[in-house]
């Protein structure tokens, strides 16, 4: 339901993972225009008007990069503690989704979740963050 052309929920949370109904995701969001109305979840690579700086984005993807290519098996846990300074924990789950999407990093569970199994990626809770590994993808880190 999450991963629907229009959502009817959404991933949010900051402290821990919470999934709310899309009536209820206005409170998880910032208008971005009034006509028509839109509204975006902040993220430090969005624009004033929902728009992605490609500065900020790219800087964020070479971040997460930079710790894995230096800390091959890095935790997702240890990942979001390095980097808690500068993005949030909804941030990081974006950073990673998309380089996972994109074959740049992989990500190895002692557990594997009955999600994965189906093929749908799922944020992480704070146990299976300690569990979770990344790695390096198919793809060469250069190409971020």
């Amino acid at each position: 339901m999450a991963e629907l052309e229009t959502p009817l929920l959404y991933w949010v949370g900051y402290s821990s993972i919470v999934i709310v109904c899309a009536r209820f995701v206005g409170k998880w969001s910032a208008m971005t225009s009034l006509q028509p109305v839109t509204k975006t979840f902040p993220r430090r690579w969005l624009d004033i008007v929902g728009l992605r700086v490609a500065d900020f984005w790219q800087s964020a993807l070479r971040a997460v990069m930079g710790l894995v290519i230096f800390r091959p098996g890095i935790s997702q846990a240890e990942l979001r503690w390095r980097l808690r300074s500068v993005y949030d924990r909804q941030e990081i789950n974006e950073i990673l989704r998309y380089l996972r999407v994109e074959g740049h990093l992989c990500v190895r569970q002692q557990f594997m979740s009955e999600w994965d199994q189906v093929g749908v990626m799922v944020p992480l809770d704070d146990q299976e963050e300690r569990t979770a590994s990344w790695v390096i993808g198919e793809k060469a880190w250069y190409q971020v």
